[in-house]
């Protein structure tokens, strides 16, 4: 996602909702330092059998293991909702199936964030709130698919 292309009222959403987070773990430099840790875990933080992660500054946890291959279909999903504006627009036949089976696996998901000094907050990997219209939340793609500097842009207006 470029931030620059979106409206000012797309960017007053994202920014509201990421400083919001922000200010739950203690600050902009533990959100991205946060962010940072999660980037650079390999493999992919997600995909830790125990559902918990830990970070510098405190820990993430999920509900559900989540394996490889859901992780990537996931983030094709990701890609296409970025390109297309929806998860399942514009899909092949032979992904539709795998998509599918990807977000009855995830829709349940939901994700803990407990920092050492703040409070703790949740998050759910997928957004629901419009009906036949699933989307993955902007707070997990910003956490865990996007580049920090995305975050450092809306955050830091940079």
């Amino acid at each position: 996602m470029n931030y620059e292309l979106l409206d000012e009222a797309q960017k007053i959403t994202i920014k509201k909702e990421l400083e919001e987070a922000a200010s739950k773990l203690g600050g902009v430099n533990f959100f991205l330092q946060m962010i940072e840790d999660v980037r650079e875990e390999k493999p992919k933080a997600l995909l830790n059998k125990s559902a918990t992660f830990h970070y510098s500054k405190g820990k993430i946890t999920w509900t559900k293991s989540i394996f490889k291959d859901t992780l990537a279909v996931l983030f094709d999903a990701i890609r296409n909702e970025e390109r297309n504006g929806d998860i399942l627009k514009g899909i092949e036949t032979k992904l539709y199936k795998a998509t599918m089976n990807m977000m009855r696996t995830l829709k349940p998901v939901s994700i803990t964030i407990v920092p050492k000094d703040g409070t703790e907050f949740y998050l759910d990997i997928l957004d629901t709130s419009e009906p036949k219209k699933t989307k993955v939340s902007l707070m997990f793609k910003t956490i865990f698919f996007y580049n920090v500097d995305f975050a450092k842009t809306v955050l830091l207006g940079k």
